[in-house]
């Protein structure tokens, strides 16, 4: 419907500062949940972190950290399998169609993890809360007039949300073992989630108004939405085609031969967050109602829910498996002949890269461009993508946003001999 609300309109030519009235609604909205991500974050895992007392329920925090590894590197293999199967990259697409790009000119897997290793322990914690540390490199002319690379660590804008969840894990963990004397400080942190609640109670209200305007404004804006379409349409149907592949076929039987149980009624019942992702194209946006959906509506255990869904930041399914085509998209289109040990390093760095992609729309897009120089392929070629990310990265966050959701099912239906003796103690 929304889709269909922003087709009809493009025809009209309706002027700049109409379009900015029909996107201003959904930029409300999406601000006033931005607004709230950070309190959700960092009251839910300090609660679920003392509550789940993690020093004697280890296992729940293994399973969950194992099942987002693995299913990371699921999809990078399925990423990589349709982009060499489906080859949607031709050198036709570059010839007139790219435009220079400014952005980071280098990446490697060491700095990938280095990055992440700084990122998991930032210098100040109020500054993670504006800026991450990114490693790039500079060209600087040497003494022989000579240009060379350097090596230089830098922050950019952006919420260091894994610095912050490792934080919160820590304290978290320290306070549950404080017996009686951690109860204030619980007492503040649960207040503050039940406060947030509470105001998420009055935002939904505005769903459908912030999510038919996101979607109409962004439809009216493209300059040639046909052309762009036509053109990359390969590339569309090879991304998408492996989103909907793992959504609807892949996690449904993870679930059923774990759970054992019918997948497609937890699956319906998660439309509104779903719906929220879509939109929004940011998973953290939509994290408030996830919340809201999986402890009211589907009555999950609230200790899984506040410890798994926080720490979702590095359970990127979507980005992984998008990185991994859009890199073999890039060479395809380049000619680049790759061999085993390329094809190899496309799949650890792109795991590595997802597992440190920020949770908002069109990161995916940094990180290609960051990652391009693994296999050096030139970044010029990355703005093709920019033509249709705005519609990717909406399919792309609702992979990253149902993994999550998943993985409370089947942490919490492994762990259930640790919740029963919780529960009883």
């Amino acid at each position: 419907m929304y889709l269909i609300s922003g087709l009809t309109l493009r025809p009209l030519n309706l002027s700049s500062d109409t379009i900015t009235l029909i996107s201003y609604p959904g930029e409300l909205f999406l601000r006033t949940l931005k607004l709230m991500v950070l309190p959700f974050i960092i009251s839910c895992l300090i609660i679920g972190a003392a509550n789940l007392d993690i020093s004697k329920n280890g296992n729940v925090a293994v399973r969950t950290i194992v099942y987002f590894v693995l299913t990371s590197v699921f999809n990078v293999c399925l990423g990589l399998t349709l982009g060499l199967l489906v080859h949607p990259g031709s050198p036709d697409l570059r010839l007139t169609n790219t435009t220079s790009f400014s952005g980071p000119k280098k990446m490697n897997v060491m700095d990938g993890f280095l990055d992440m290793g700084k990122n998991l322990l930032p210098e100040n914690l109020f500054q993670a809360t504006i800026q991450q540390t990114l490693t790039e490199y500079e060209t600087v002319m040497s003494l022989n007039n000579t240009k060379t690379l350097k090596k230089v660590v830098k922050y950019k804008d952006g919420t260091n949300t894994l610095g912050i969840i490792f934080f919160c894990l820590i304290f978290g963990t320290v306070l549950g073992t404080m017996g009686e004397r951690k109860k204030p400080v619980l007492n503040f942190f649960t207040v503050t989630y039940e406060v947030m609640q509470k105001i998420l109670t009055g935002v939904i209200w505005f769903t459908p108004i912030g999510v038919a305007s996101v979607i109409c404004g962004k439809i009216i804006t493209l300059a040639d939405l046909t052309t762009t379409l036509v053109q990359l349409s390969l590339f569309i149907v090879t991304t998408v085609g492996g989103f909907l592949f793992y959504q609807l076929i892949v996690i449904q039987i993870i679930y059923f031969v774990i759970v054992k149980k019918s997948p497609w009624p937890y699956y319906v019942s998660l439309g509104p967050a779903l719906a929220t992702a879509f939109a929004t194209a940011s998973k953290s946006a939509s994290l408030p109602i996830t919340f809201k959906v999986l402890d009211e509506k589907l009555k999950m255990n609230p200790k899984i829910t506040k410890f798994v869904l926080p720490i979702g930041t590095i359970n990127m399914d979507g980005s992984a498996l998008y990185l991994s085509v859009a890199l073999l998209f890039l060479a395809q289109i380049n000619n680049l002949q790759l061999g085993i040990g390329e094809i190899f390093t496309i799949g650890l760095a792109c795991t590595a890269a997802s597992m440190s992609s920020a949770a908002i729309p069109s990161a995916a897009i940094v990180l290609v461009v960051m990652l391009c120089s693994v296999i050096n392929i030139p970044t010029e070629d990355v703005s093709l993508l920019f033509a249709v990310d705005w519609l990717v990265d909406r399919f792309r966050t609702t992979n990253n946003l149902i993994g999550d959701c998943y993985t409370v099912a089947i942490v919490q239906h492994l762990s259930k001999e640790e919740l029963e003796q919780v529960t009883h103690k």
